[in-house]
């Protein structure tokens, strides 16, 4: 196996694709096990919401919310979007 070939394991190894309401969102494992005993640092061991065929998790959820809750995990800020009301937003973060 080749150096390039051999990344592309790893990648995939540590790397999580995300569909939520549509949209994939790729990180790394790393990121979702910074905060611990969450549904999504539980997605690193589990394999609930799985699609082996896709090789992606699938939550039937806000995907535009879920962009702000990612970037809050990547970033320990989390930012409000204006174009969502106050409920839905603290609903999503459940």
């Amino acid at each position: 196996m080749g150096a390039q070939e051999w990344n592309a394991v790893m990648d995939s190894e540590y790397r999580i694709i995300l569909n939520v309401g549509g949209v994939r969102h790729e990180t790394y494992k790393h990121t979702l096990k910074k905060i611990p005993a969450t549904r999504l640092s539980r997605l690193t061991t589990n394999l609930a919401n799985y699609d082996p065929v896709l090789n992606e998790y699938f939550f039937d959820r806000h995907p535009g919310v879920f962009s702000q809750i990612l970037n809050y995990y990547r970033t320990g800020k989390l930012h409000y979007p204006l174009d969502v009301c106050g409920p839905l937003f603290e609903e999503e973060l459940k």
